[in-house]
């Protein structure tokens, strides 16, 4: 699987690696776009033309609009929604933390919470806000800016493997538990994970472009 995160409307890295290489399903941990539904369109759009299971969820910097948006370009939302990919449950949450940045798509602690709730247990999760403290989530200062409710739902629920983003200076492959959590790093800047999934043994590798 091909896990990748903040695009941020640059597409030629994107079609630079969906050229190199194939894969069974893509995750992608939002900032698809800075704000722009057309850009969103034609990155989802180019990804499903190279893979037929395509699932993603809005980062704080998508458009607003895209949280109430099931399906686009044939690829998933998993924004508040469950699917199921060859055995394995996969579900997920958008959107970052409340910020001094005011960006278009953030929550409390308090809604995330109630989200991942709502959800239930799934196998795979794939969240654009990484788990609190958890190695994946530190800003340059060294302050952890991840999910208190996030980093509790992993340890509660356990999934097998949790994809995320948002922090681009957090990349990294961190247990949490029992639970494999990857910050793949801004494929913006030519950085991506691949993922090998066999029964409940999940292993990762950071690559560049």
């Amino acid at each position: 699987m091909l896990a990748i995160s903040d695009v941020h409307s640059s597409s030629s890295k994107l079609k630079l690696l969906l050229e190199r290489e194939s894969f069974d399903a893509v995750f992608l941990a939002g900032d698809i776009s800075n704000g722009d539904m057309e850009d969103v369109r034609k990155i989802l759009g180019y990804i499903k033309d190279f893979n037929e299971n395509v699932f993603f969820v809005p980062g704080n910097m998508d458009p607003a609009p895209l949280l109430e948006i099931r399906e686009l370009e044939g690829c998933l939302n998993l924004h508040r929604n469950k699917a199921y990919l060859r055995g394995y449950s996969i579900g997920g949450v958008g959107g970052g933390l409340i910020s001094p940045f005011m960006t278009r798509i953030e929550f409390t602690e308090e809604e995330l919470s109630l989200m991942l709730e709502e959800l239930g247990k799934v196998d795979l999760l794939l969240s654009h806000t990484p788990p609190f403290d958890s190695g994946l989530d530190r800003i340059r200062s060294g302050l952890s800016v991840g999910s208190k409710s996030l980093k509790y739902y992993i340890e509660r629920e356990a999934p097998l493997l949790c994809v995320c983003g948002h922090i681009h200076e957090s990349r990294g492959i961190e247990r949490i538990k029992n639970t494999l959590a990857i910050n793949p790093g801004p494929l913006s800047r030519g950085n991506y994970a691949v993922v090998d999934l066999e029964g409940e043994e999940v292993n990762s590798r950071l690559l560049n472009l």
